[in-house]
């Protein structure tokens, strides 16, 4: 059977920032940092009838310096898709939702390569402008 996974009928409708702060000490040298180490966690959910997905995504930036305090970072990103052919990919199997695996890959890859991009920009003229969101690699799907 083939796969119902056809990107190009996956639309981004909406992106909004939630939630946003940068919390950098008083006395912070932006010379002595050395590194930043990131988290982040993605949620993703949908409703079906509407046709379509949300996407969370929290990340939390930290610098590793010689200070004695570090700046942080947070944001939470919310990515809204259409997906014209949802009712294919993705259905309700008792309590569970079973979803098309190349629909979450893509889902997850966008999400993250739009934000990559969007923190270039806001975390520019900060103390975190050298930082990059990592590329991953990722878990393709079968």
């Amino acid at each position: 059977m083939p796969n119902p996974f056809d990107a190009e009928k996956l639309a981004l409708e909406s992106f909004k920032i939630i939630s946003e702060n940068i919390f950098v000490p008083e006395f912070f040298d932006e010379s002595l940092i050395k590194e930043f180490g990131s988290t982040n966690q993605l949620s993703i959910s949908f409703n079906l009838e509407q046709k379509l997905i949300r996407a969370e995504f929290d990340f939390e930036i930290l610098t590793n310096s010689e200070s004695s305090e570090e700046a942080k970072a947070n944001y939470k990103f919310v990515l809204i898709y259409s997906c014209s052919n949802l009712e294919e990919l993705a259905h309700a199997d008792g309590d569970e939702l079973k979803v098309n695996s190349q629909l979450g890959f893509a889902i997850s890859a966008i999400s993250y390569s739009t934000i990559r991009g969007i923190l270039l920009i806001k975390l520019s003229e900060t103390v975190f402008q050298d930082f990059i969101l990592p590329i991953i690699k990722p878990n393709l799907p079968n």
